[in-house]
């Protein structure tokens, strides 16, 4: 069996490039989907999550190539991104037809469990 070569940390950009979407979570703090009338904004993705949390804990250089429509919840998620420390250039800005035809942005609305009750996603 052959060995893996890993490359010298100076020679690399980044120590991490995460691959997949991101997306906006909504959270209705307290209350339920049905009968909020306000939401906590916040980003996040499995891959993504992982990019983000190696940056702000660790400091290691992260980026992430994802496709955003170019509209403002893009726009809004990018913003996220950027707060996060994680490198945006690989991000491809599709064209946003008005109705998503082609292109979206994920929305996940998620209430939080309460007792025996998990976590509820929409």
């Amino acid at each position: 069996m052959s060995q893996l070569q890993i490359k010298p940390t100076d020679s690399c950009k980044y120590d991490l490039l995460s691959l997949g979407e991101i997306m906006l979570r909504l959270d209705p703090g307290e209350g339920r989907i049905r009968t909020a009338r306000q939401f906590q904004v916040w980003e996040g993705g499995g891959e993504y999550n992982v990019a983000r949390g190696l940056r702000r804990c660790f400091g290691l250089r992260t980026a992430v190539a994802t496709a955003f429509a170019d509209n403002d919840v893009g726009r809004l998620l990018e913003d996220f991104v950027l707060q996060g420390g994680v490198a945006t250039e690989f991000i491809k800005w599709l064209p946003f037809d008005g109705i998503g035809r082609n292109v979206r942005n994920g929305l996940n609305f998620t209430e939080r469990g309460f007792g025996v009750r998990g976590a509820v996603g929409v």
